[in-house]
């Protein structure tokens, strides 16, 4: 009876194993990084991208997020001001960046297309006994078409 059932554990394992390579991977958004007040082009990619080259400005941080060398009851967060335009127009979007993959996203609209973008990273992270400068800030950035 155990061999029974330790044969049908193995069995199940490499079927469970044998469908996952089988899976189609979907390809990973590329992340820019975006200094501060230095417009980057992005490529914006997702459903139908077809070269659609996005300018991104980083024009604010409102850093709040608890230094990495303080013990703090909340983590905090930082609010991030960008600047995103196009060939003929463009937008601010603001984040508030907590380091959560799922909450670090702002959908935004520009001439007529939707978009998500999503922060992946804000550098440097703060310390509490230095006070970065504004210039010092790069931001990770990905932008989906929907």
């Amino acid at each position: 009876m155990k061999r029974t059932i330790l044969f049908a554990l193995i069995w199940l394992s490499v079927m469970a194993c044998d469908e996952k390579q089988n899976a189609t991977p979907q390809p990973e958004p590329q992340s820019t990084s975006v200094p501060y007040r230095k417009q980057t082009k992005i490529a914006a990619s997702g459903a139908g991208a077809s070269g659609a080259d996005l300018k991104v400005d980083l024009r604010e941080v409102n850093d709040s997020r608890c230094p990495k060398d303080v013990v703090c009851i909340q983590m905090g967060s930082a609010k991030i001001k960008l600047n995103v335009s196009d060939a003929t127009n463009s937008t601010e979007v603001n984040v508030d960046f907590k380091g959560d993959a799922k909450a670090d996203s702002q959908a935004f609209t520009l001439s007529g297309q939707n978009y998500m973008l999503t922060v992946s990273e804000l550098q440097p992270y703060p310390v509490s006994t230095q006070t970065p400068k504004i210039e010092d800030y790069k931001v990770n950035v990905t932008i989906e078409k929907k």
